[in-house]
């Protein structure tokens, strides 16, 4: 049963993208932006942490 929930909800998020593009863009730019800064922290704790 988990595998036509997941199809499920890759559907519901193409038929969004289909029907609200702006809003689906903005979404994207917002998860871009955060993973980034993640990264970010990430890589300054690799380096600020001595071997």
């Amino acid at each position: 049963m988990g595998i036509f929930r997941a199809i499920g909800l890759g559907l519901g998020i193409v038929i969004l993208k289909l029907l609200m593009p702006s809003v689906m863009s903005g979404f994207e730019g917002a998860l871009s932006a955060f993973f980034g800064a993640v990264q970010a922290i990430f890589v300054q704790l690799e380096y600020s942490v001595p071997a």
